[in-house]
């Protein structure tokens, strides 16, 4: 309703305004999860497992009849991007229980239908993403977590990727990408072979052209120099080449598992 309004009467509101709303809704979604759950405490627990931090550095709220409880909306302290590290975290802790996990999922998607400027993220499949072209994202991006989830650490490492990217870490993009490819390639040659190792037959096994060794010869340099043998020497990655890299990894994962 709200987003409607906006839009009759030409309200913008800032993508700063935009987050802090997020944040509040996901924060009632999460008091929403807490009567759901049997043991909130236990699952408050799991969450910080996921999520890497102690539960003991956090403060509990008050229960109306006078017992503690810890908050999950404290953890994220109205910081955006914490709380959808919070919410990808609440959705792993939820997969053993169906209900709760389908409640979260389409609670997420009302959240960010609400949204009435742009947020930065995406999301879809129990995933967010950097929000970048629409058709990319949709049939790109979303396409490669669907066919990954054969590929239980392939499918981590580009969801790391992601995150990464979502949160505006650019370090350890690259390399993380090119782990998955790797990964990927070995499991469809049957091989343990490094991806430079694996070129050659890669390209046989899908029946490529000439043109595309150069762009996955391309693909392994960049890797290479800005991930696992990376020289000192070399300029830092600007966010566009990481991005570019980031789309890269998700055409190639689309071509070899479609093709295999």
């Amino acid at each position: 309703m709200l987003k409607e309004y906006n839009q009759a009467f030409g309200k913008t509101p800032s993508v700063v305004e935009e987050r802090i709303a997020f944040a509040n809704r996901a924060d009632h979604l999460l008091t929403l999860v807490r009567t759901r759950v049997g043991s909130y405490d236990d699952f408050f627990k799991s969450v910080c497992f996921e999520l890497g931090i102690r539960p003991s550095d956090y403060k509990r709220d008050y229960r109306r009849d006078g017992s503690l409880f810890m908050n999950l909306g404290s953890v994220a302290a109205n910081d955006f991007h914490r709380m959808v590290e919070i919410l990808i975290a609440t959705l792993k802790t939820s997969k053993a229980n169906p209900p709760l996990y389908s409640f979260i999922d389409q609670s997420i998607h009302s959240i960010m239908h609400r949204a009435t400027a742009a947020l930065g993220v995406s999301y879809d499949s129990g995933m967010f993403y950097p929000a970048g072209e629409p058709a990319l994202d949709q049939d790109l991006i979303n396409h490669s977590l669907r066919v990954l989830a054969g590929y239980p650490a392939e499918d981590k490492d580009l969801r790391l990727a992601l995150d990464d990217y979502r949160a505006d870490k650019k370090d350890g993009i690259v390399e993380t990408c090119y782990r998955c490819l790797e990964g990927l390639t070995r499991q469809v040659l049957s091989n343990g072979k490094t991806l430079i190792n694996n070129k050659a037959d890669l390209l046989r096994r899908l029946g490529l052209t000439d043109p595309w060794n150069s762009t996955l010869a391309a693909y392994i340099d960049f890797g290479n120099d800005y991930g696992r043998h990376a020289s000192a020497e070399r300029h830092d990655a600007t966010e566009a080449e990481v991005e570019a890299y980031l789309y890269l990894t998700c055409l190639l994962v689309r071509l070899i598992v479609k093709i295999k």
